[in-house]
């Protein structure tokens, strides 16, 4: 038998210059007419006789810890009336069941009117049991 001298593995080579870089993919991924000079530039809304707040509309991941029962008990009514509803999604769902207890809150403690603050993290652990 005849043994053959392999060759070892090397390293592959080395992308050329044109090649994608993260400066590349940054420039790719911003919207169509956005440039570092017009980032700043906004379109005016126009304006009504309430000026409502603005909301910073993009989604954010947010954490939180639901008995497993309720957890349950909320996927069931989801899952049974997504159609109806017309939801899009379980965050939808999610999303709107805290929004309409936020407005409860508000009516009840605020006069209606939205609670100032909201940016600050809340505190990490569980309440102090008294």
């Amino acid at each position: 038998m005849t043994e053959r001298i392999r060759q070892p593995i090397s390293v592959p080579r080395r992308r050329q210059a044109e090649s994608v870089s993260v400066q590349n993919l940054v420039k790719a991924n911003r919207s169509p007419g956005t440039t570092e000079g017009n980032a700043a530039q906004t379109v005016p809304k126009p304006t009504s006789a309430v000026q409502e707040p603005l909301l910073d509309s993009a989604p954010k991941q947010v954490t939180f810890y639901m008995a497993s029962d309720d957890v349950k008990r909320a996927k069931a009514a989801y899952t049974g009336t997504s159609g109806q509803e017309m939801d899009r999604s379980w965050s939808e769902f999610i999303s709107r069941a805290v929004l309409m207890e936020v407005e409860r809150r508000e009516r009840l403690y605020n006069e209606g009117q939205q609670f100032q603050g909201g940016s600050r993290n809340l505190a990490p652990g569980r309440k102090i049991q008294i």
